[in-house]
């Protein structure tokens, strides 16, 4: 039996022995008309206290429960708002959108993001837009736009191949009026409080895991929701199918974004699988060349946690 369940159990039968109690007395008022004696309403009002005591303590246990229900969901939503595949397969959230994960970043008195270095990130970037970060839009993968080394900028250079790339949040929106996002105690979720407690972690500059510590923020009651899934290198595997007499291609180049900017790689085509690494999950733009000339290009939604996609094309 459940403790909720024993608590009720017991404040009822308190509150029929209470009944009992002034129903007899009453009967003797109206019989004898004899009026209660200090033993007995010492023990009515020790029922009454008890009855209080039980009542309060178990609402304090149901809103306890409630509000560790309100923190769970709000971490997943922090999940979600990061990263999330749709029913039909298609990459949605800010690790989509940037091609990176949040950085940890300070507000400054106006709740604005600060332009310093952060000494207690929050996850502001999931409602701002980071100053450095361009607008949400189909970008070329020109010069101007490729963010690479450059080495490799004449290679993913192409005029007809466009990314959607850049920041259309807010991906997490904050109640009304709140520059800061708050958990259901009203404690920061920052990477550290003054307890010490950490409620937002990174490392090398990438938030990878957000977490809260119960209604008594204690380090026992810690919970986490991770977003090292998304961190992962992924793999796309493409396998060509030539028809008779046709030149096989001689490269394959993937682009995705980078900040509002592009960024890629390209790979040697030997035999008939390519194997792409594109370092993280999202929609990407895979190009098949030959001679360095674009043959085929085709959008494609890299799924998270470093599962390999297979992708069969007949040319």
């Amino acid at each position: 039996m459940r403790k909720s369940e024993k608590t009720l159990r017991l404040c009822v039968s308190a509150i029929k022995i209470y009944c009992m109690v002034v129903n007899r007395k009453i009967e003797k008022i109206f019989t004898v008309e004899k009026a209660f004696t200090l033993i007995e309403l010492v023990v009515v009002l020790a029922v009454i206290g008890v009855v209080t005591h039980l009542a309060v303590v178990e609402f304090a246990h149901v809103v306890d429960g409630k509000r560790e229900a309100a923190a769970d969901a709000q971490l997943e939503n922090v999940r979600y708002a990061v990263f999330r595949m749709t029913p039909g397969g298609e990459c949605e959230g800010f690790l989509a959108d940037m091609g990176r994960l949040p950085r940890p970043v300070e507000l400054d008195s106006r709740g604005a993001i600060a332009t310093w270095a952060p000494t207690n990130g929050t996850l502001a970037e999931l409602w701002l837009k980071p100053p450095a970060a361009k607008a949400y839009a189909l970008r070329q993968a020109t010069t101007n736009n490729l963010r690479v080394a450059e080495e490799e900028m004449a290679a993913l250079k192409d005029e007809n191949i466009w990314v959607a790339t850049g920041w259309r949040g807010p991906y997490l929106r904050l109640p009304l009026a709140k520059s800061r996002l708050f958990d259901p105690w009203g404690n920061a979720i920052e990477e550290k409080d003054s307890a010490g407690l950490v409620r937002v972690w990174a490392t090398n500059g990438a938030i990878h895991a957000v977490s809260h510590y119960g209604a008594k923020a204690q380090a026992s009651a810690r919970r986490d929701v991770s977003l090292d899934p998304h961190r992962e290198a992924c793999k796309v595997a493409v396998y060509l199918q030539y028809a008779e007499g046709v030149p096989h291609v001689d490269e394959c180049a993937w682009y995705g974004p980078a900040d509002g900017m592009i960024t890629g790689k390209v790979e040697s085509v030997s035999g008939n699988v390519v194997v792409c690494d594109v370092a993280t999950p999202g929609p990407k733009v895979l190009s098949l060349r030959r001679g360095g000339a674009r043959v085929f290009a085709r959008p494609v939604d890299v799924p998270p946690g470093g599962k390999e996609l297979s992708i069969r094309l007949a040319e």
